[in-house]
């Protein structure tokens, strides 16, 4: 190769790396996750501080429907723009009694939900929302994926690792990041749900972050707290959910003896316990020094996906008091004629939140 030849493929040579150092100078570098600051919530909109809780309601949903809804989807399509609508309604609703935060209990495997819509959400509004990651009930979740993951997988492993990716990185490409992991139980704990609360608590461990529980039936709670424990999770962040379910106040007491919190979070839920036992009984446990142990909410869906039945006649006075406002505009008064106190209101609705996400 004569001298010309060697000086051509040289400048040649030196233009293709010049262009393609070019090239990878001028692309956008990938920006790593950032991490929660010690100390911080999740948000959907970020980093907050748990001092900015304020009142909470911690277990609601914005959106809900059970596994297999998208079946449907063709003649009920899921509408943003409506659901939107709905939400920043409720929304409003609860801000005007005070209501400062929102912790949306969706699981992954359930219809609903959607870190878009809570994003719009709170930057609409100004609440403070957090949501989740986590699985449901074997029977209305949507274990059959996981069930079919055989030939030596390890299933608790795999599902923490969904848990701990969307608390410290985010929820898919969204950014959204779970402040909550929510795991369930059947009345009697299932083997694909044991696999998910040990999933929990390997989460839970790896990032520091809550557990909150759904409860079938009027039991289940004092053995989810048990399993929970034992495999090492911090009581100080375990929230016993659906406790309301039950009209017995020893089986309160029972689950409260494990040093987690409960929540009575089905509240105007009238069809499964009447609202004056669950006035009675929030009254009483305040009255032997548990106020500083109890949550309270709802479990409010403010819009179904699918094509929701209506409920028949003779079943919607159950249902008539299951509404956003119903704790602060029935429930609280009505502890507060049976003797609860206002500092006592305040530590369920605003203290204990804030000491659940701290870990005290």
């Amino acid at each position: 190769m004569n001298k010309r030849k060697v000086a051509k493929v040289s400048l040649l040579a030196i233009l293709s790396l010049l262009f393609l150092l070019a090239f990878v100078v001028s692309a956008p570098a990938k920006q790593p996750a950032q991490s929660t600051p010690p100390g911080m919530i999740n948000s959907v909109l970020g980093p907050l501080s748990p001092d900015k809780l304020g009142t909470t309601l911690m277990h609601e949903h914005f959106v809900f429907a059970y596994p297999g809804w998208y079946a449907d989807e063709t003649l009920a399509p899921y509408d943003f723009k409506a659901i939107l609508k709905t939400d920043i309604g409720v929304i409003k609703t609860a801000q005007k009694y005070g209501i400062k935060t929102i912790v949306d209990a969706t699981p992954n495997d359930t219809g609903g939900r959607n870190p878009k819509l809570y994003k719009e959400l709170a930057k609409k509004t100004g609440m403070n929302i957090i949501c989740s990651t986590g699985l449901y009930t074997d029977a209305e979740g949507a274990p059959a994926y996981f069930k079919s993951l055989r030939w030596g997988t390890d299933t608790s492993k795999m599902i923490s690792e969904i848990f701990i990716k969307e608390i410290t990185q985010g929820i898919g490409k969204t950014g959204v990041k779970a402040g909550v992991i929510k795991v369930g139980t059947s009345p009697k704990m299932t083997d694909h749900e044991q696999a998910v609360h040990k999933a929990a608590v390997i989460a839970q461990k790896a990032t520091g972050v809550p557990i909150i529980t759904h409860t079938e039936g009027p039991t289940g709670g004092v053995e989810q707290a048990e399993f929970l424990l034992k495999e090492g999770a911090d009581p100080k962040k375990v929230m016993i959910g659906h406790v309301s379910n039950s009209k017995d106040i020893e089986y309160h007491k029972a689950i409260l003896a494990k040093g987690v919190y409960i929540a009575f979070d089905r509240i105007g839920l009238d069809i499964i316990t009447p609202f004056d036992v669950n006035v009675k009984n929030v009254a009483e446990l305040c009255k032997l020094g548990f106020a500083d142990k109890i949550m309270l909410s709802h479990d409010t869906v403010n819009v179904w996906l699918g094509r929701m039945t209506d409920v028949p006649e003779q079943y919607r006075v159950g249902f008539k008091n299951w509404h956003i406002d119903h704790i602060s505009k029935d429930f609280i008064p009505a502890l507060k004629a049976q003797g609860v106190t206002d500092e006592q209101i305040k530590i369920m609705m605003v203290e204990n939140p804030r000491n659940l996400f701290r870990g005290k």
